[in-house]
């Protein structure tokens, strides 16, 4: 699992992927700490980079990507400045891509035009975003279905539940039913 976080990291492509935010924020600030405390031990090390240990080997080499990436200024995305906007406003009701451009700046057809350029729709986008919230509320026990559809801005439970289904394959209480291995 790490490995591949790893790669799809290094290579920008997270995607779809349901950990992707979290990795964002959790995953390097997590290497940072462990290359921190072994730093030390690698400066000592004499051996060639070559016959020291791969797995540490591999974090080292992670760990310059991810200041590399971090010299760099890094521009928001339209997808990520609509996302921030549209996600706290999703329980006041139907959200649509006229207001919510006139609200960031652009015009209708100027925000649609810049999502495209990202490959992806407002109406996906709006279904991805709802899609990796749901599955975070789900996964926090004190909030109910019904709590967790209408923060959705979902008309009532069961549409919720379809859609949730839709996503997933199973329903959000057979999800909560399922324990982590």
């Amino acid at each position: 699992m790490i490995a591949g976080c790893i790669d799809k990291m290094q290579a920008q492509s997270c995607g779809t992927c349901i950990r992707r935010d979290d990795c964002r924020v959790v995953f390097p600030e997590a290497l940072g700490f462990l290359l921190s405390s072994i730093r030390p031990a690698l400066d000592r090390d004499a051996r060639p980079p070559a016959q020291r240990h791969p797995f540490l080997a591999l974090l080292g080499h992670v760990a310059k990507g991810i200041e590399r990436r971090r010299a760099r200024p890094r521009e928001a995305t339209v997808r990520l400045l609509v996302e921030r906007h549209v996600a706290p406003r999703l329980a006041d009701g139907p959200v649509r891509i006229e207001e919510v451009a006139r609200e960031l700046g652009f015009s209708r057809q100027t925000l649609y035009r810049r999502l495209k350029a990202e490959g992806v729709t407002f109406a996906l986008l709006l279904d991805d975003l709802r899609r990796r919230l749901a599955l975070r509320f789900i996964r926090d026990r004190g909030l109910t279905v019904k709590d967790a559809a209408y923060r959705l801005g979902f008309s009532d439970p069961a549409a919720f539940s379809r859609a949730f289904k839709r996503w997933t394959g199973v329903s959000p209480k057979e999800m909560r039913g399922k324990r982590p291995h």
